[in-house]
């Protein structure tokens, strides 16, 4: 066990104004439980998750302080890394391509490598003269094909790759995304990064004319129900469903897609309003 868990796991406790003894219950001895929270040693699985048990703390609220704790150190949830793809900042994004590159030649773990691939991706996208190699693109789709039951990296990499992967293998890992996250998705902020990659496929796939195959996706999301309380996640569906009738024919469809955009402008969710605004001038003189 990583020693900066004993560093979130002590925060926590302290935060909660409890002792070691009491966290430590009939599991471990307070002594042992100081160690592991000053990093000198390790605790078993089960006396780590019986210990959180005693704060009251959920495994899956510790993983998210931890991460949020340590998210300068992970690229998914690094601020940069965000800000560099919002800023078009392609050099941040072939350094960090290259330190990858040194990481995977010098321990050759895959995730590194699938990162890289990503990256890649994301490269393109701010520099569309960077071409994503066709041996990228094959790296994520082999590599999602092959896990099976989908956490928070797999989401995430389908999340951000859908756009440079073809319409088949979109409908191919779509189809996997319910069967594939069926354990993760009891989280709920798991379940709303699963409807907001059902969403963003749904929508790529959509913009490609591909109405068949966003209709399966369409059914998903409604089978997945998507909470009055997700708002924006609503809104986008919305949308997705106006975009959807449109395109099969229904004039009304596009009095919904307007509705959607004024809404979006009214929340002040520019980025969704643009988006909308994006699709418009695909088909349409507005």
């Amino acid at each position: 066990m990583d020693d900066s868990y004993g560093k979130i796991f002590k925060i926590i406790r302290e935060s909660k104004n409890m002792s070691l003894k009491e966290v430590a219950g009939d599991f471990v001895t307070p002594a042992q439980l100081s160690r592991f929270e000053n990093g000198k040693s390790n605790l078993s699985v089960d006396t780590f998750f019986n210990c959180l048990k005693n704060m009251d703390v959920l495994q899956g609220e510790f993983s998210t302080f931890y991460h949020s704790y340590f998210q300068n150190e992970d690229i998914r949830l690094s601020k940069e890394f965000y800000q560099a793809i919002e800023n078009n900042n392609v050099g941040y994004l072939k350094r960090a391509i290259a330190e990858y590159r040194q990481r995977y030649d010098k321990n050759k773990r895959q995730s590194d490598r699938v990162l890289i691939s990503v990256l890649c991706v994301k490269l393109s996208e701010c520099s569309p003269h960077e071409l994503i190699p066709k041996e990228e693109r094959q790296i994520i789709a082999d590599y999602l094909m092959s896990i099976d039951e989908w956490c928070l990296y797999e989401v995430w990499i389908f999340t951000n790759c859908s756009r440079a992967l073809s319409s088949k293998m979109i409908e191919l890992l779509g189809g996997e995304v319910i069967h594939r996250t069926k354990f993760y998705i009891g989280i709920e902020e798991n379940r709303r990064r699963v409807s907001r990659l059902l969403l963003n496929i749904t929508g790529e796939i959509l913009d490609r004319g591909e109405e068949r195959v966003a209709a399966k996706f369409i059914r998903y999301l409604d089978q997945l129900y998507i909470r009055e309380t997700d708002m924006f996640e609503r809104l986008q569906l919305k949308f997705i469903k106006a975009q959807f009738s449109y395109l099969c024919g229904n004039g009304k469809g596009l009095e919904d897609m307007k509705e959607c955009q004024r809404i979006a402008n009214f929340l002040d969710c520019y980025d969704l309003s643009q988006q909308i605004e994006d699709t418009f001038a695909q088909f349409t003189d507005m």
